[in-house]
């Protein structure tokens, strides 16, 4: 199958997609755009900060630099949008309800997070509807994370290496194009990534530190998986793809791709229904 057909069997399923949000789905009244500052300093008693963030259709920039730990705005134009801050002994929870479910607005819906997170180790959960996120957590101590949203436009980034070891990256999307860029840099032992239609990019580039196991499981979709000159990589397709392009000096043997010489290995175990895969050593 070649790509621009991937692409318009994504178009179709997006479009579709974007119709079910506005069946039978109350409208919303946008109003006076409200900005609600967060600044919460770290728990305390705790190693690890537990840290929540749960929002509906927006915009999510998340980046380091916090003084406190979670500083930044959120602008709402849609009254009763105004997220909620918990907090208990080991968690702090930002939450906005009644924000998924978006239907047709009387103007431009307005929410925006624009979040900065400080140097203590943080073990982070981000939920979102559909929402357009660039989450940059280089130089963040990351001990877990898990992200969850529907259809979506996002870039995750690791620009140095995490300074803690994380137990665990996860990412489960719907309809969506998202790239993990960096992710040699994460300092994990594993990633999942689940996820439905659109395009995706893994980039293993980094100071990787150990072996790596990753588990893809994909539906239609455009896949480019890289895989830097510093690390050995084994990709066990599980599925028959339509459409496989290998750049670099791969070894095929059956369903087996194999890579590299030296460095940590990274396992790569793929379900991928129907597709487009680029595998790419640089």
């Amino acid at each position: 199958m070649k790509p621009i057909k991937i692409l318009l069997l994504v178009f179709v399923a997006l479009t579709l997609m974007a119709c079910s949000f506005t069946v039978n789905v109350p409208s919303v009244d946008t109003g006076v755009t409200n900005t609600l500052e967060i600044n919460e300093p770290a728990l305390s008693g705790v190693e690890t900060n537990q840290v929540n963030i749960e929002m509906g259709a927006g915009t999510l920039a998340l980046s380091s630099g916090a003084s406190d730990l979670i500083n930044g705005t959120v602008e709402y134009n849609v009254e009763n949008w105004k997220p909620q801050i918990t907090r208990s002994s080991s968690r702090i929870t930002i939450s906005q309800n009644n924000s998924s479910n978006v239907g047709i607005p009387d103007g431009d819906i307005k929410n925006d997070w624009k979040l900065q997170l400080g140097e203590a180790p943080i073990d982070l959960t981000v939920n979102a509807g559909a929402y357009e996120g660039k989450l940059d957590l280089s130089g963040l101590s990351i001990t877990n994370l898990r992200i969850s949203d529907g259809a979506s436009k996002a870039v995750v980034q690791f620009d140095t290496l995490n300074p803690v070891e994380m137990d665990e990256l996860s990412y489960k999307t719907g309809a969506s194009d998202v790239e993990l860029l960096g992710l040699g840099n994460a300092n994990t032992k594993n990633i999942y990534f689940d996820s439905g239609v659109g395009s995706y990019t893994l980039d293993f580039s980094g100071d990787l530190q150990n072996d790596l196991y990753v588990r893809v499981q994909s539906g239609m979709s455009d896949m480019t998986i890289i895989i830097p000159d510093n690390a050995r990589a084994i990709v066990e397709l599980n599925n028959g793809l339509s459409n496989i392009d290998a750049t670099g000096t791969w070894t095929i043997s059956g369903s087996s791709y194999e890579c590299g010489t030296t460095g940590p290995l990274i396992t790569i175990s793929l379900d991928m229904a129907v597709g487009n895969l680029q595998l790419k050593q640089q």
